[in-house]
């Protein structure tokens, strides 16, 4: 009878180690990493021999030395022994003790998802997980990692875990803050809107929307009159329609009374320029009907502050605004912690709600915050990150009027990172999400005033070189899906001017139309082939061309603008409007004539 082979113990066959080269993890640290998930899965039992060091890395083609380092690591935390003239053995006793359970087949339903409310039909937009990976990430919030100032994080990350501080960590116990933290929170991040506030009137988050939960709890119950700014935070909407409010919207141009005793919700997403009057007419029509404000405001910081008039709860006199922000998401290491400013003792309020929820900021991450601050890293990350978002949406702006200037419109805010584009009337806007998601491009369907259905295209997660090929591909998306009664060139009542007519016809005509963005933009075709244009109401943006014309094509090429491609057009002038037609057929743009062609002179 023949002997059964006996495995070799330093054998790793059934443990199937693969290391990633390119992972940004060092090889020593994967070993580690993959040795130990082996130990608590219990592939690797207590007492286990383990193949030398350089048996190992032969096996998984690695140096000797690397093997080595992770060995000596998991020798140092106790997790493997070296016995003499025996090797190395996985320790008896090691912390991932598991207790064997039989396994059983789950019910099909148990008391426990029965007693679950019905789940929303509709929960709205969600970003995907894995955003980054599309090749056209236009969701406002999502950051790039080339946005996050690494080497400064590191930075606070080191000083916060220093011995001197765990100890302090540790000593700390209770429901307040890091004190450190809302003293850089109070100096420096909050003037950034104008807010001056006492160290009890400051309270920290894991994020602004626990932020503004945590105040929506407090102030609404059933039948609380709960008026709410669009874009709406869909998430908070849906909790204040759990706690049965009465939910109505916020029209910020009527001016109509609101609900008396009413909890008015701002948006995050909304702003006012520095000269607006809208913030003290808003606060007295709140102050009028006996109301509050929660100002879900933007990211403290994230916005060129000089253009924006200052946060309400700095100009609010009668007490009636709680602030709700947020660190700037573009720069945070993680989710950006948020804070609420109010009254001390609607402040406490919130701090025992907090600690029943058991969701505060870790301590370790609030002292991190504190030397990231304080060390003028926030600040000078602004600053860098506002020139790059500053660029983006320029990039943006000027593509959406390249390739989708009749089709839709569009408007921002001051200093937003996004701009929100109305589609055709015909699209739904959810679902052409969803058909944009299909082809690579990320856009966030929302509402608007009155209902209004629009995207949000932002560009905090999408760098500058994506951003033209994305809005081409979106160009396409609803060029293919326009309505019957988009106008083409078949339709017109009037024929497309050809060759020598064309020629004659353009041949210095000053041309006035609006971008795809609201400026005015003049034309001027000259009669020796040139092109010379400006928009904006200074005429602050300029640029140089030239044009021509092939067969039935008034051709055109800018040095700068149209990413200086060569575009032809067919041409219909009628009285004084001038209509563009692209290649497919459909309406380009439209212009007015401001001075016609002048007729050559001819001698009698």
């Amino acid at each position: 009878m023949m002997s059964k082979a006996r495995r070799d113990p330093r054998s790793m066959d059934d443990l199937n180690i693969v290391l990633d080269p390119t992972d940004g993890l060092s090889l020593q640290h994967q070993l580690r990493q993959k040795l130990i998930d082996a130990i608590h899965r219990g592939v690797l039992r207590p007492g286990r021999r383990l193949p030398s060091s350089r048996s190992l890395a032969e096996r998984i083609g690695v140096s000797r030395n690397t093997v080595s380092l992770a060995y000596d690591a998991l020798l140092a935390e106790g997790h493997i022994v070296s016995r003499a003239r025996s090797g190395i053995f996985v320790a008896t006793e090691v912390a991932s003790v598991r207790i064997a359970v039989a396994s059983r087949a789950p019910a099909p339903a148990g008391p426990l998802l029965e007693r679950l409310p019905a789940a929303p039909d509709d929960r709205g937009f969600r970003c995907p997980g894995n955003w980054h990976q599309y090749p056209y990430p236009f969701i406002d919030g999502c950051v790039d990692s080339s946005l996050i100032p690494n080497s400064e994080w590191r930075e606070a990350l080191r000083l916060a875990s220093s011995r001197h501080e765990i100890d302090g960590i540790i000593r700390s116990v209770g429901e307040g803050d890091d004190a450190g933290l809302v003293d850089e929170v109070r100096s420096k991040v909050l003037p950034m809107r104008g807010i001056d506030a006492d160290a009890e009137q400051v309270l920290l988050t894991l994020s602004a929307r626990q932020a503004l939960q945590l105040v929506g709890s407090l102030l609404v119950g059933r039948g609380t009159p709960v008026v709410l700014e669009a874009p709406v935070d869909a998430e908070f909407e849906r909790r204040m329609r759990d706690r049965q409010a009465d939910l109505s919207m916020l029209d910020a141009h009527d001016g109509k009374p609101l609900p008396d005793g009413a909890v008015v919700v701002g948006s995050c997403k909304r702003s006012y320029a520095a000269n607006s009057p809208r913030p003290r007419q808003l606060l007295a029509r709140i102050a009028a009907a006996n109301a509050v404000l929660v100002e879900h405001d933007m990211p403290a910081g994230a916005r060129d502050g000089s253009h924006l008039a200052p946060a309400l709860r700095a100009i609010d006199n009668g007490r009636r605004v709680v602030y709700v922000g947020s660190f700037a998401p573009a720069i945070s290491c993680g989710e950006a912690p948020g804070m609420i400013v109010s009254d001390a003792d609607f402040i406490e309020r919130l701090r025992q709600l907090r600690h029943i929820q058991g969701a505060q900021l870790p301590n370790l991450l609030q002292r991190a915050w504190s030397y990231f601050i304080g060390l003028g890293h926030y600040s000078a990350a602004l600053l860098r990150s506002g020139r790059v978002l500053e660029s983006r949406r320029t990039a943006l702006r000027d593509a959406l009027n390249h390739y989708l200037h009749q089709q839709v419109s569009i408007h921002t805010l001051p200093g937003a990172s996004a701009y929100w584009v109305s589609l055709p009337p015909h699209m739904d806007s959810r679902e052409f999400a969803r058909n944009a998601a299909a082809i690579g491009v990320l856009v966030e369907p929302t509402r608007l005033d009155g209902g209004r259905e629009v995207l949000c295209m932002g560009v905090t997660g999408i760098e500058e070189a994506q951003i033209r090929e994305g809005v081409r591909a979106l160009s396409r998306l609803i060029r293919g899906d326009l309505s019957p009664a988009s106008r083409r060139i078949e339709d017109d009542a009037q024929s497309p001017l050809r060759g020598a007519a064309l020629r004659r016809k353009m041949a210095g005509a000053t041309l006035l139309y609006s971008t795809v963005y609201g400026d005015p933009a003049t034309l001027e075709v000259r009669a020796n082939g040139e092109l010379a244009g400006s928009a904006g109401y200074a005429g602050e943006d300029c640029d140089q061309g030239r044009w021509w014309v092939e067969g039935d094509h008034w051709c055109r090429q800018w040095q700068r603008w149209a990413y200086a491609e060569v575009t032809g057009f067919r041409i219909v002038i009628d009285g004084d409007q001038l209509r563009w037609y692209a290649d497919d057929g459909l309406l380009a743009d439209t212009a007015i004539i401001l001075r016609k062609p002048r007729r050559k002179a001819t001698s009698r």
